[in-house]
């Protein structure tokens, strides 16, 4: 068990919202740049499993994202050295939200979240909406790997060679991967809906659980 993992899962994403904020408020791009180094050496530091995964990814989205938007505030009019920082700042921006939201994701399992609603007796709607959330980051992230795994056995080695060539191609993951996740949010929905899932239904809870676990005016012996 990962030393992260014993911190309660509201703490960890207050904690990446509020660092997520301070990247958002930077005033320049060194004070961006200084955020996002510091989020990558504690995820350095963490050796957290997916963290390698994570880094190819984000390298790629970054220079995508910095490449994209100097090239937008160059073609309003910008000044080029302008226009280079705002773009490194707005990527920076994304490396601090995404990484500290990595961090707090996969440092908490689906019981322990689960547990931390039920003790904050979070309502029932909001518990799944968070769990949905928390719970399909990781499955998208092992989707996106075996779209990788299917293109290398098919011949296509799209995340090796120059940057460029990387970059160009990384919407044969992407598309699939959007495509996929969309499948996955509609069998979600799918199944609630068998299921008899309704918001403006109130559902019954245990209210003591032992020997004798009592639910509304009636008792089941185990």
């Amino acid at each position: 068990m990962h030393w992260l993992d014993r911190i309660n899962p509201f703490l960890k994403l207050a904690i990446a919202a509020l660092v997520t904020a301070a990247s958002w408020l930077a005033p320049n791009a060194i004070v961006a740049m200084a955020l996002a180094a510091a989020v990558l050496l504690f995820m350095l530091y963490c050796r957290l499993p997916a963290a390698s995964g994570y880094f190819k990814i984000i390298g790629l989205v970054a220079v995508l994202v910095t490449a994209s938007w100097a090239l937008t505030f160059i073609s309003r009019g910008m000044a080029y050295d302008a226009a280079i920082a705002e773009a490194i700042r707005l990527a920076c921006r994304l490396i601090v939200t995404t990484g500290s939201f990595f961090i707090a994701i996969e440092t908490t399992s689906a019981g322990v979240l689960l547990a931390a609603c039920g003790k904050a007796r979070l309502p029932g709607t909001f518990t799944l909406v968070l769990f949905l959330v928390v719970g399909m980051i990781p499955l998208m992230r092992e989707e996106f790997q075996a779209i990788g795994d299917v293109q290398r056995a098919r011949g296509l080695e799209l995340d090796r060679g120059p940057i460029l060539r990387r970059v160009l191609h990384t919407l044969a993951r992407g598309v699939p991967l959007m495509v996929q996740t969309y499948r996955m949010a509609e069998a979600i929905s799918l199944t609630l809906l068998l299921y008899g899932f309704d918001p403006g239904v109130k559902r019954t809870s245990w209210r003591d659980v032992g020997l004798i676990a009592v639910q509304n005016n009636f008792s089941l012996r185990s």
